[in-house]
């Protein structure tokens, strides 16, 4: 640790901060729960109108940036943003923390960050519910793995063999005349042209459109070690699923790349969720870190984000880690990752999977990690309470430190052993590869053929999926994620419902939506003043 020096604390600094939801306006939460009941989702403009801050809070955070000299950068109503820059000396001196240079655990990473919380000033304490971009600590990892040297994958799968595997519903007509957006977010690496047209060729598939938004005017750069490989794994899942099953579709993935930052990650997660150009039915997110990484104003701020999105029928996939339910750490407790553990976010367990031919032999969850070979995320958050899908399906998650109630996760899961691995091509080479990172684009797949299938967004598949009690899902039995969080019948804390039927889903989510829309649902929904989904 070491204080800034002269020039860096000259340097312009930019943050966001999310402003409180409207006093006496029905919270993003309870609008969630109305647009389900009505099987519905709110149009842009709906969003914004319901849930766009208070005028009076907004101005008073205008007011307060002008007289402080402050510039502001980029509002976003629907999801309560507003980014601002000043100099770093300012800022910190705004907030109320020393901002020092601090050097990353065993590494060489250097980060701005501060000792002691962030202090909102007294005019704003009422308005404002986080302060992001102060510390640009590298806040996520990557979750991929590859076989270790010593070990060669027993098989790997190219990604419409597990699309076959796990009942992908093909679209009518090959999904001619469909234009299907999804989205995934990165905070690193690129895509590469050449990986992009040899890995769908070695498919006899048609590429997707990569369509790369900058999230805070974020240019991505090459990694060819790290990042780069997590990027084609992402669009070479989503992308070869989503056309062996509709072949004649045209297909857009859009790329928020965003910094490795908290800031950059809520704000990716934001943008994706606001966003009116290219409106993404799905978004896949193969990054994370334990929770304890995270500052809570951190989580609550990208949650609430994750909620806006869902609001608007966004379906948001997160991968559960590959470090077993310890997330890695030696300190004999269990640490669940985020963004996965939010009760938004569809969380991605992994599996060891044998198929052969699009049907599935054996699986059980992935656990190698006494091999040092990794294992599936796990585990019961402590920073969110069950949700009403679990509690109302008759689950009670508990935390095995303590016992304490918390959102269970993951919610399905997927082939992710790299031994059992995924084909890549990467950096010019045909390469496998495997890890949770696998089954967030995977799932992200499922939710955009669903969504073109019935022509209609899906959102937050949970309450649907909870409530079938595992129709729509090859239960996982056997296997544990390295602690005490071992599979059984049902829903489990090391595999979710199992792994996926796809059209067993795509029924199951159809059964749920015309029940939604009994008698009266219309009039229900205009009564609201929603679309009907």
């Amino acid at each position: 640790m070491r204080p800034l020096s002269t020039a860096e604390l000259q340097q312009p600094c930019d943050v966001t901060l999310m402003l409180r939801e409207r006093p006496g306006a029905p919270t993003l939460l309870q609008s969630l729960e109305w647009t389900r009941a009505a099987a519905a989702h709110l149009t842009d403009a709906q969003l914004r109108a319901r849930h766009a801050p208070a005028h009076s809070d907004r101005e008073s955070v205008m007011a307060w940036a002008r007289h402080n000299g402050l510039r502001v950068l980029h509002e976003d109503p629907a999801t309560r943003r507003i980014s601002l820059r000043g100099t770093t000396a300012r800022l910190g001196e705004l907030f109320g923390v020393r901002l020092e240079r601090f050097r990353a655990d065993a590494s060489s990473v250097e980060y701005r960050g501060h000792a002691g919380p962030v202090r909102v000033p007294a005019l704003l304490q009422d308005v404002v519910r986080g302060v992001y971009g102060l510390d640009d600590r590298p806040i996520a990892r990557t979750h991929l793995r590859e076989p270790d040297a010593s070990r060669a994958a027993l098989v790997s799968y190219d990604p419409p063999d597990i699309a076959a595997a796990y009942a992908y519903p093909p679209l009518p007509r090959f999904g001619e005349g469909l234009h299907l957006v999804a989205g995934m977010i990165e905070l690193g690496g690129v895509t590469h042209s050449a990986d992009l047209a040899a890995s769908f060729t070695r498919l006899g598939l048609l590429p997707p459109a990569i369509l790369n938004v900058s999230v805070d005017g974020t240019v991505p750069q090459p990694d060819p070690s790290g990042a780069d490989l997590e990027v084609a794994l992402d669009y070479q899942v989503l992308g070869a699923m989503v056309m062996a099953m509709a072949p004649r579709a045209r297909l857009t993935i859009v790329t928020y790349n965003a910094a490795n930052t908290e800031r950059g990650f809520i704000d990716a997660v934001a943008t994706a969720a606001s966003d009116e150009v290219n409106r993404p039915l799905a978004v896949s997110i193969s990054w994370g870190a334990p929770e304890d990484g995270w500052s809570e104003q951190g989580m609550r701020g990208m949650d609430s984000a994750f909620a806006a999105g869902a609001l608007r029928g966004v379906t948001y996939s997160a991968a559960a880690g590959d470090a077993g339910s310890t997330d890695a750490s030696d300190d004999g407790r269990q640490h669940p990752e985020f963004p996965a553990s939010s009760p938004h976010v569809w969380a991605c367990g992994g599996t060891t999977l044998l198929a052969v031919g699009g049907h599935v032999i054996s699986e059980t969850v992935w656990n190698e990690l006494a091999l040092g070979a990794g294992a599936a995320g796990s585990g019961v958050s402590r920073v969110f309470a069950p949700p009403a899908y679990q509690t109302g399906a008759g689950l009670h998650p508990r935390s095995a430190d303590g016992g304490l109630p918390g959102r269970g996760l993951p919610d399905g899961a997927g082939v992710a052993d790299p031994v059992t691995g995924w084909n890549v091509v990467a950096l010019g080479r045909l390469r496998v590869t495997g890890g949770t990172s696998a089954v967030a684009p995977m799932y992200t797949a499922l939710w955009t053929l669903v969504a073109g299938l019935r022509d209609r967004r899906i959102g937050m598949p949970h309450p649907a999926l909870y409530a079938a009690r595992g129709r729509g899902f090859r239960d996982i039995v056997q296997g544990d994620t390295g602690g005490p969080y071992a599979a059984r019948r049902g829903w489990d804390t090391a595999s979710g419902w199992g792994s996926p039927d796809g059209r067993a889903i795509a029924r199951e989510l159809a059964l749920a939506e015309r029940r939604a829309r009994g008698p009266g649902a219309r009039a229900h929904a205009e009564r609201l003043g929603v679309e009907l989904a």
